[in-house]
């Protein structure tokens, strides 16, 4: 299941591809894909983000969230010791989803809310409000 995940999101990994298509269609397909991982698929995908571009791993990060599998907060707290300010921000907005009482002490362990802090007042009105809407739940 892993191979097709990473075939489909290179499909929408280039500068060429469509965002809307992403945004209103494929990323249900991705997730669709991520639903039927098993524990091998997510072994391979943890080894292999790191090799993956900025576009590919913002559509993967862009699926993540709504089951809180420890294996994509795994994989989100690895991505989010990025200099892509985008890619970071959308780590945090995917951690808000999925930040629970098992997992706070995890995710807030990871160094992260210092470089919440420090965006925040750089940041544009909405990224704000993801930024300090992170800061209030991980507290």
């Amino acid at each position: 299941m892993y191979n097709k995940l990473d075939a489909y999101l290179m499909e929408f990994s280039d500068e060429n591809s469509s965002d809307d298509y992403w945004y209103d269609v494929g990323f249900e397909y991705a997730c669709q894909l991520l639903d039927e991982f098993k524990e091998e698929d997510w072994s391979k995908l943890i080894q292999q983000v790191d090799e993956k571009n900025t576009i590919w791993k913002k559509r993967l990060v862009y699926c993540f969230g709504d089951n809180k599998r420890d294996e994509e907060i795994n994989i989100i707290l690895k991505l989010i010791d990025t200099k892509n300010e985008e890619l970071f921000v959308m780590c945090i907005d995917a951690l808000r989803e999925m930040i629970t009482g098992d997992n706070k002490n995890k995710i807030a362990s990871n160094q992260v809310v210092e470089r919440v802090v420090q965006l925040i007042p750089e940041s544009g009105l909405a990224t704000k409000k993801i930024l300090e809407r992170f800061i209030q739940q991980i507290n």
